[in-house]
C-alpha cells in the first residue's frame, strides 16, 4: 500500500544485511563498554533488591498494590527532572569521562545504604535510593548515546540488542547474589556492589575511541563540522523534527502506555479471578520480563526482514488480539500468554527505535534527544501501570482491558497510515558481490587507532555519514544489501 508519502509494505523488497552478536562482540571498544555495563547493572541490582527489602518491606509492611503505587511514584521522580538533565550533561561533557567519575560516585552513593542498614533511619535509605535512581538515569542516556560511537551504522540494531539481553542477564545475576548475600547480611550486599561500580569504572576508563560530548569537533555528513555553537536546545528541538525520530517517540510512547496499562490490568484479573494476590503481580512482571527476552533476540532478525513501520503495525495487532483473548476466555494461561505476547512484540519495537534515533541525530544533539525519548517512553509506562490500577480498581479491569483492545487496535492503524520517514522500498540493482567488493575496498579504521587519525580518516569511509569512528575490520562480509536499521 502506497498513499503519497505515506507507505506500508509488510516485508523488506530483500533481506538486508545480518549482522551476528558475536561479530559485534569482537569490537575491542564496545567488548570492554558492555563490562563496564554489566558490572555496573549488577551492581545496581543488588542494591536495589537490598534496599528494596529494607524501606519497602522490613521498615514499611503494606499491602501490596500500595506498594506497587510507591515504587511507580518513586521511579517517576528521576525520569521527569533527570531525564532532560542527563541529555544535556551528554551533549556537554566527554562521554567517556562521565561514565568513569559517574560509576565513581555511585560507590560513594551506596556507602548511604550500608549506614541506613546499620542505623535503621528510613531517610537515609530514600535518600541513597533515590540520589541512585537519579544517576542512574544520566548514566543509561550517555551509554546509550555512546553506542553509535563503538560500532558501525548498520550494527546498532545488533549492539543494541546485545545491551539489552546482557542488561537482563546482570539484573538476573545481581538479584540472585544479592539473595544469597542477604542471608548472611544486608550490608555484604552493598560492599559487593560498591567493588562491582568501581571495576566498571575501570572498564570504562579503557575505552579507545571517543564517545562523543564535550567540545570536539564532529565530523557528520548533515554539518561538517559541527561545533558547541551549535549545541542549544534549538538544534536538539529540530532534530526531534525529523520524521524517523517523532515516529520512533510516537510508537514507542503510546505502545507503552497501553502495555502499562494492560500490564497492571491483568495483575488485577490474576489476582481477582485466581486469588493469587502478591503472586499474581510477580508472575505479570515474570511472565513480562520472559517476553522481552525473547523480543530482544529476534529484534535484529526482524528488522532484517520488515521496515520498521511493520514492526510497530503488527506488535499493536498482536497485542490487540492477546489482550482480547483475556476477555474471552477465563484462564490463568491465558492471561500469562497475554502479557507474554505483548511484552515480545513491543521490544522488538523498542529496540528498532532504540537504533532508529541513534543513527538518525547528529552526534553534538543525541544526548538531548534520545533524553526526550527516553522520558517519554519511562513516563508512558508509569503513566499506564499507575492509571490501569487506579481505573481498572473503580471501574472494573474488564472496561479497562477492553479501551486496551481498542487502542491497540487504533495505534495498529495510524502506524501503517502515518508517514515514518523510510522511504519508498525498491529493489536494489547492485549484486551482493558488488556490495562487498566495494565494502572491502573501503578505508576502515581500527579500534585501536589514535582518536584523531580516526576522526580524519573517518570522514572518508563508508560509515562516516553517521559520525562513529569505530571497527568494522571484525565484521563478517556482507551477504545482503547493507541494513538500514531506521527503515
Amino acid at each position: 500500500m502506497t498513499v503519497g508519502s505515506v507507505n506500508f509494505h509488510l516485508l523488506r523488497p530483500e533481506a538486508k544485511q545480518h549482522v551476528r552478536r558475536i561479530d559485534v562482540l569482537r569490537l575491542t571498544d564496545f567488548r570492554v563498554a558492555m563490562s563496564g555495563q554489566v558490572s555496573s547493572q549488577i551492581a545496581d541490582a543488588m542494591t536495589s533488591l537490598g534496599l528494596a527489602q529494607v524501606l519497602l518491606f522490613d521498615l514499611n509492611p503494606e499491602d501490596t498494590m500500595l506498594a506497587f503505587l510507591r515504587g511507580l511514584v518513586l521511579a517517576a521522580f528521576p525520569l521527569l527532572f533527570v531525564g532532560p538533565l542527563a541529555g544535556l550533561l551528554a551533549d556537554r561533557f566527554e562521554r567517556r569521562q562521565l561514565l568513569v567519575r559517574g560509576q565513581l560516585l555511585r560507590a560513594a552513593l551506596t556507602i548511604g545504604a550500608i549506614a541506613a542498614a546499620i542505623t535503621s533511619n528510613p531517610t537515609i535509605g530514600y535518600l541513597t535510593f533515590g540520589f541512585l535512581l537519579l544517576t542512574t538515569r544520566v548514566l543509561y542516556t550517555v551509554r546509550a548515546t555512546s553506542i553509535p560511537r563503538l560500532v558501525a551504522p548498520y550494527q546498532l540494531v545488533a549492539a543494541d540488542s546485545v545491551s539489552l539481553l546482557l542488561s537482563m542477564i546482570a539484573g538476573f545475576v545481581g538479584v540472585s547474589i544479592a539473595a544469597g548475600l542477604e542471608l548472611l547480611d544486608v550490608r555484604f550486599v552493598f560492599a559487593v556492589a560498591i567493588a562491582l561500580h568501581v571495576a566498571s569504572s575501570k572498564w570504562y576508563s579503557r575505552i579507545g575511541v571517543l564517545l562523543g560530548g564535550g567540545p570536539e569537533l564532529q565530523p557528520h555528513a548533515d554539518d561538517v563540522a559541527v561545533t558547541t555553537k551549535s549545541r542549544d536546545w534549538r538544534a536538539a528541538l529540530t532534530q526531534l523534527q525529523h520524521p524517523k525520530v517523532r515516529f520512533s517517540i510516537a510508537s514507542s510512547g503510546a505502545g507503552k502506555l497501553l502495555l502499562g496499562i494492560s500490564y497492571a490490568c491483568v495483575a488485577l484479573v490474576v489476582d481477582s479471578r485466581f486469588n493469587v494476590e502478591a503472586t499474581g503481580y510477580a508472575a505479570v512482571f515474570g511472565v513480562a520480563g520472559a517476553g522481552t527476552f525473547l523480543g530482544t533476540l529476534t529484534a535484529e532478525r526482524v528488522i532484517e526482514r520488515m521496515p520498521r513501520k511493520s514492526v510497530s503495525v503488527l506488535a499493536a495487532a498482536m497485542s490487540s488480539f492477546a489482550v482480547a483473548c483475556v476477555l474471552v476466555a477465563d484462564l490463568f494461561p491465558v492471561a500469562m500468554a497475554a502479557v507474554a505476547v505483548a511484552s515480545f512484540g513491543f521490544q522488538n519495537v523498542r529496540v528498532c527505535n532504540d537504533a532508529a534515533v541513534q543513527s538518525n541525530v547528529a552526534s553534538a544533539t543525541l544526548g538531548r534527544v534520545f533524553a526526550a525519548y527516553d522520558v517519554v517512553y519511562n513516563l508512558s509506562f508509569v503513566a499506564g501501570a499507575a492509571l490501569g490500577l487506579i481505573v481498572g480498581t473503580n471501574l472494573g479491569y474488564e472496561r479497562v482491558l477492553a479501551a486496551c483492545v481498542v487502542g491497540y487496535a487504533a495505534l495498529a492503524l495510524a502506524a501503517s497510515l502515518s508517514g515514518s520517514g523510510e522511504p519508498l522500498p525498491t529493489r536494489s540493482k547492485v549484486s551482493p558481490a558488488s556490495v562487498q567488493r566495494l565494502a572491502s575496498s573501503t578505508l576502515r579504521v581500527s579500534n585501536t587507532t589514535l582518536p584523531f587519525i580516526a576522526e580524519a580518516t573517518d570522514a572518508g569511509s563508508t560509515f562516516a555519514n553517521s559520525d562513529h569512528s569505530v571497527s568494522t575490520t571484525s565484521a563478517s562480509a556482507p551477504k545482503h544489501a547493507p541494513m538500514d536499521v531506521s527503515a
